[in-house]
């Protein structure tokens, strides 16, 4: 009986697929305008899907800057995704699953980089 009990709680415990994301941590550049958002790092640029972590981190935004199309600098958690979206052209997309901070660009330039100077 306490073989049975044991193997099902191990197949219950490994058989299953776990519900905990893999969240990444990025900080980067970040700029919206109405209903598209971008974020680039020192490598990469990720289309962002607008959910409501998105819409609060533009918020904050806007309270940072004078123009909400300037660039802010963030630190997010998140998921990184690949799947084709109708709206994000972007090849890595980027779901925002938590703010961790926010503040205004410290860089002179105010521009966003697509590839080297």
């Amino acid at each position: 009986m306490k073989k049975h009990i044991f193997l099902a709680l191990f197949i219950f415990s490994f058989g299953c697929k776990s519900n905990s994301e893999k969240l990444a941590t990025i900080k980067g550049n970040y700029i919206f305008f109405d209903d598209a958002a971008v974020l680039q790092t020192k490598d990469e640029i990720y289309g962002v899907f607008m959910n409501t972590k998105a819409l609060e981190l533009n918020e904050k935004a806007k309270a940072l800057n004078a123009k909400p199309s300037e660039i802010i600098y963030v630190e997010l958690k998140g998921k990184i995704s690949t799947k084709k979206d109708e709206k994000i052209m972007w090849e890595k997309k980027f779901d925002i699953k938590e703010i961790i901070s926010v503040s205004p660009k410290k860089e002179a330039k105010k521009t966003l980089i697509l590839g080297t100077e």
